[in-house]
């Protein structure tokens, strides 16, 4: 094996051109659904340096899965590849996925220039720094090492790089249906500096209720969708309440934590004037969960409002699910997890285990492809979606480092 000394400095001496690569990646305005010139732009970065290097149509019968989330702005697949990129092995070795998205959110209400990215005291700043091009670079930044060192993996690395995870994850679904045989797989988050066995199920929901609009002054003959949304919101934060309670031990990376299951509500719109009695009334948000199967959430909040709520929600109200995301959970004793962890004390870096408080995109390869998925990055959750997103860029070449010893060890 190298010695890390060797593999650290020439990922070091690489940091110049990483920041180059980063910075144009950056610039591309890829937010969901527009995510088609950065993957044809990293297509090409990737080709030179890995044996294969293919532009993975997503097809558009994908909105027809049973686990597909809602399309962003209903824009069409025809120009919005994955790229999937492999570094073939000798066969004597174990093989691995990393996955990491191209797609962004909309930049921060007041975020100035978030597609011409800065350097300020050694962090790159823009929209997408740390969540999640920052990951992208990183593994550019391993095999363009990795490369110019001349290491050969034993098993077959992998990298998936997708579109739409922000509002779902269909890029790596498209993706998990065509099928992929590996030993382990390492979803690239910005985690804060923790290693995650466990991944946070989520749910997006958009309900609706119905009411009977009147003046005010006939309030015996109204009923306020607003008011019955109100009294829904209701019931979801305490079927959250008793679940959070009821599941926080399960897991012993999620027991120190206060509340690693987060509801929240959005958005909420209704009538049009303060003396009339809204018609309708919706709303919509997230509900996170920690071990319990996403069907079982689903299926317990719709008939918590059916039994919990006033009568007149049985037949003027509807939730529906566009974002449903399960958990994903493999033991922390593995030794997968176990040389992950060592790798990063190798390289002088502390990562803790822990419990991730986000959902992603782990729990399609452990479900779906049953291959034991753990999640980790560079950058800090704190940071990405905000008017400050960035990655220190010193950090981004070191996971460089880390990925490449990790490799070093399959």
């Amino acid at each position: 094996m190298l010695d890390k000394k060797i593999i650290q400095n020439a990922c070091f001496e690489s940091e110049a051109e990483m920041t180059e690569f980063l910075d144009r990646l950056l610039r591309f305005e890829s937010i969901s659904g527009y995510e088609g010139p950065a993957m044809s732009w990293l297509h090409d970065q990737f080709k030179d340096i890995a044996d294969i290097c293919e532009k993975i149509p997503v097809p558009e019968d994908i909105v027809n899965d049973h686990e597909y989330s809602s399309k962003v702005d209903k824009q069409p697949y025809g120009d919005r590849p994955n790229v999937r990129v492999v570094l073939k092995g000798n066969g004597s070795g174990k093989s691995v996925i990393f996955n990491a998205h191209a797609d962004v959110v909309p930049p921060t209400p007041k975020q100035e220039h978030p597609f011409d990215p800065y350097i300020k005291d050694g962090a790159i700043y823009g929209r997408g720094a740390c969540d999640d091009k920052g990951q992208i670079a990183a593994l550019w930044t391993m095999m363009k090492v990795m490369k110019k060192l001349g290491i050969r993996p034993k098993g077959d690395i992998i990298l998936h790089l997708v579109i739409e995870e922000e509002p779902g994850g269909n890029g790596t679904l498209a993706l998990v249906r065509r099928g992929e045989i590996a030993d382990f797989c390492i979803d690239l988050e910005p985690l804060s500096n923790t290693i995650c066995p466990s991944v946070r199920g989520a749910i997006w929901f958009d309900g609706t209720c119905s009411g009977i609009a009147g003046h005010s002054g006939t309030a015996h003959v109204t009923v306020s969708a607003l008011k019955m949304a109100i009294e829904v919101i209701r019931i979801i934060e305490e079927y959250h309440d008793e679940l959070l309670a009821q599941t926080i031990n399960d897991d012993p990376l999620y027991a120190p934590m206060k509340n690693p299951m987060p509801v929240n509500f959005g958005e909420l719109h209704s009538g049009n004037w303060p003396t009339i009695a809204p018609e309708k009334a919706t709303f919509s948000g997230m509900f996170g969960f920690l071990t319990t199967p996403k069907e079982t959430v689903m299926q317990e909040l719709v008939n918590r409002i059916k039994t919990r709520g006033p009568e007149w929600l049985d037949d003027n109200f509807q939730l529906t699910f566009p974002y449903r995301h399960d958990t994903s959970r493999i033991s922390p004793d593995l030794p997968f997890v176990k040389q992950v962890t060592e790798c990063y004390k190798n390289m002088g870096i502390e990562r803790k285990l822990a419990g991730s408080i986000t959902s992603m995109d782990a729990w399609l390869y452990t479900h779906f492809l049953g291959i034991p998925t753990l999640a980790t990055g560079v950058g800090n959750l704190e940071d990405a979606h905000t008017i400050h997103e960035h990655v220190k860029l010193r950090d981004v070449v070191l996971e460089a480092a880390v990925l490449i010893m990790f490799i070093l060890t399959l």
